[in-house]
C-alpha cells in the first residue's frame, strides 16, 4: 500500500521580533519542528504491504511506522522513525535515520519539505539463518512533499492622517525571501517594501 501525502497543510506560523543584521531580516517567519511532528499525529498509522522473493521462496512483508518524525538541526533535517517489519512468522523493529530536504519556492510562496531517503533493511528468515535481502526506501511511499505557506501574502494597509488635514494610504508586504533551517525549526525571512497607493477619485459628475 502506498502512502502518498496529497494534502497541502497550511499552519499557523510564530513570529520574532528580530533575526539580527543582514539582508532578508525585516520579517520572520518559523516553522517549528513540533508542528511538523504533531503533522504525523494526525496522519495516524503509516504502513504497507509488498512482496519479496529469495531462491524459490516468494512471499509478502509488512511493515508499520513507529513514531515517525523530523528532527530540525542546523543546515539539516532528518526523518527517524522506528520500523516495524514483519515477514511470515518473523518480525523485527529497526530503526531509520533518513534525509529531509526544505526549500522555499517564491514562486508559489511555498515551503516544500521532502523526504529523500529513509532506508530500512528487509531480512527473512531463511533455511534457518536471518537474511539480509535489500533496503527499502520509504521514500517512494511519501511521493509528495509536504508543503506550508511561506509569507509573500502577509501584507498590510495602513492610513495615515497627516497634520495638513490629507490622508495617505501606504501599503506593506514581504520580498526576496529565503530560507534557513535552524535548531528545532525553520526560518524563512524577508524584506519588508513598503509603497504609496495612490487613490484616483471617479468623477461622479453627470453630462
Amino acid at each position: 500500500m502506498n502512502f502518498h501525502t496529497k494534502t497541502v497543510f497550511i499552519c499557523l506560523f510564530s513570529f520574532c521580533s528580530s533575526f539580527g543584521k543582514g539582508q532578508n531580516a525585516d520579517l520572520i517567519v518559523a516553522l517549528k519542528e513540533s508542528t511538523l511532528n504533531k503533522m504525523f499525529a494526525a496522519i495516524g498509522e503509516i504502513k504497507g504491504t509488498s512482496t519479496y522473493s529469495f531462491m524459490l521462496i516468494e512471499g509478502t512483508y509488512n511493515w508499520t511506522l513507529v513514531k515517525p518524525q523530523i528532527k530540525l538541526h542546523p543546515n539539516k533535517a532528518n526523518f527517524e522513525t522506528d520500523v516495524k517489519v514483519t515477514v511470515g512468522k518473523f518480525d523485527y523493529t529497526t530503526k531509520v535515520n533518513g534525509i529531509v530536504e526544505i526549500c522555499y519556492e517564491p514562486t508559489t510562496n511555498l515551503i516544500y519539505i521532502e523526504i529523500t531517503e529513509a532506508l530500512f533493511p528487509l531480512n527473512i528468515m531463511a533455511l534457518g539463518k536471518e537474511r539480509h535481502l535489500w533496503d527499502v526506501d520509504l521514500k517512494k511511499y511519501f511521493e509528495t512533499p509536504f508543503t506550508f505557506e511561506g509569507p509573500l501574502t502577509m501584507g498590510t494597509e495602513m492610513v495615515f492622517n497627516l497634520p495638513d488635514g490629507t490622508t495617505k494610504t501606504i501599503y506593506c508586504h514581504p520580498i526576496n525571501c529565503g530560507v534557513k533551517i535552524a535548531e528545532k525549526q525553520v526560518i524563512v525571512s524577508a524584506e519588508t517594501e513598503f509603497v504609496e497607493r495612490k487613490i484616483t477619485k471617479i468623477s461622479t459628475n453627470k453630462k
